[in-house]
């Protein structure tokens, strides 16, 4: 474990660039705003002030209506596309001055993040006057993705493009992208055709590409005014991970306005709301959830009114929110262990959890958010079963993980079948999210 946690928190050095810490070399030049969120968990056990910097510079560039984007961009690199120039964000009265971003959010995990900040921090006080001084817009943002983000009061997040999903790729989006009908799309030029070239295999395909552009040029035109947007907008879903993170989030945010004397009425006005409407909304049959495999929890596409049956990781995800009832988790606990996410079937490398269900026709083992096992999701199961007092399952997770990262280095995502890493090497969250299994103490909120 020792020579573990010093090649994770030698990647975190390797890659911070004095502001923030990129994802990965080459891949990923800019800041990303989970990515940093989940950075910042791992730097806050050895490295309280750069922790600190990282995420007040992701939220020095928040919205006026509160939102965080989802990129902050380094004016200086050039190779990502789509760039700061694409996003073309001045259109709207609500971006940020003088900074450069992305026009769209992400899952919220910067409460969760902040609060790890003050709790493993040696100086409290310094950790303290953090908390003071971004609790407001921690609660900002919380406000706008129950508002402008949840018009329907339910408690749970609309999102409006598959990238602020964090799960760019998903089986999820297939159907709900295959009702797009492009009309105008300008041209573009992919200044990151080298790096997509040689991850083609691993990547979104061209035509559902040119839709995701497409859905960012409709926000373009309407001038990012959400209103507008949230009314005609051809993409709308409601997304059980962004869901299930908000609820986590506003239970922090009620833990940090504890800590520093503010008023939590309406935050628990928010979590109440969702406690109400995620089996709602997630469930297509609650009364049979626990009698077939088949009822896991589902995105709800509220374009076509109806769920989106995919198995993916993201069903499981709920198990993190502490929303489910003891019964429920069990059954959930059955289904990871003997259906087809990788365990008992002779099939995978090692029972950590893949991106999607091994059987069904859309699994890819290599191919991003279509089968591969990613560490971060597999980290919030990891807290999930040990909140329900699955310490055996729970271990079972973190020594696949570690297995992975010593075996296989720090890697972006990993083949479920072979434990091969792929995508960006020495990937920052791997490193962080290691840190923190290696050296928690006691269990989440």
């Amino acid at each position: 474990m020792d020579d573990l946690l010093t090649s994770a928190n030698r990647i975190l050095e390797k890659n911070w660039n004095g502001n923030y810490t990129i994802p990965a070399k080459s891949l990923y030049p800019h800041q990303w705003s989970w990515d940093s969120c989940f950075t910042a968990i791992g730097n806050s056990y050895v490295n309280t002030d750069r922790a600190i910097k990282e995420l007040q510079y992701l939220i020095n560039a928040q919205w006026k209506n509160g939102m965080i984007p989802n990129i902050v961009f380094d004016e200086k690199e050039k190779s990502y596309f789509p760039s700061t120039d694409f996003y073309e964000i001045k259109r709207s009265e609500n971006a940020p001055e003088n900074i450069s971003t992305s026009g769209i959010t992400q899952p919220p995990v910067h409460s969760i993040a902040c609060y790890y900040i003050y709790k493993n921090a040696k100086d409290k006080t310094k950790g303290l006057r953090f908390l003071e001084k971004n609790y407001q817009n921690l609660k900002k943002f919380q406000n706008y993705l129950v508002t402008n983000r949840d018009p329907e009061n339910s408690g749970l997040t609309t999102i409006l493009h598959p990238w602020e999903s964090g799960m760019d790729n998903s089986p999820i989006w297939d159907e709900p992208l295959s009702n797009i009908v492009i009309k105008d799309l300008p041209e573009f030029k992919n200044t990151d055709k080298k790096i997509v070239e040689r991850s083609k295999a691993s990547r979104t395909d061209e035509e559902d590409y040119k839709k995701l552009l497409y859905l960012l040029e409709l926000m373009k035109q309407n001038n990012y005014d959400e209103k507008k947007i949230y009314s005609k907008f051809p993409f709308k879903i409601k997304d059980v991970l962004f869901s299930s993170i908000f609820h986590v989030a506003n239970k922090y945010l009620v833990e940090i306005a504890n800590i520093i004397g503010e008023d939590t009425k309406e935050i628990e006005r928010w979590i109440a709301q969702t406690e109400k409407n995620f089996y709602k909304y997630f469930l297509s049959d609650e009364k049979e959830f626990n009698s077939s495999e088949d009822n896991l929890f589902f995105d709800y596409d509220l374009i076509q009114k109806e769920w989106i049956k995919k198995k993916t990781v993201a069903s499981f995800i709920p198990i993190y929110t502490g929303l489910m009832s003891k019964e429920d988790v069990q059954n959930f606990v059955k289904w990871i262990k003997h259906s087809h996410f990788c365990t008992n079937n002779g099939f995978c490398h090692v029972p950590a959890v893949p991106g999607a269900d091994t059987n069904e026709p859309y699994f890819n083992k290599s191919n991003y958010w279509r089968g591969p096992i990613w560490i971060n999701t597999n980290w919030m199961l990891w807290i999930g079963l040990l909140k329900y007092g699955f310490k055996d399952e729970a271990e079972v997770i973190k020594s696949a993980v570690f297995e992975l990262v010593k075996n296989h280095g720090f890697r972006e995502y990993y083949n479920p079948t072979t434990g091969e890493g792929i995508g960006g090497n020495d990937f920052s969250w791997t490193a962080a999210l290691v840190i923190d299994m290696i050296k928690r103490n006691g269990n989440e909120i």
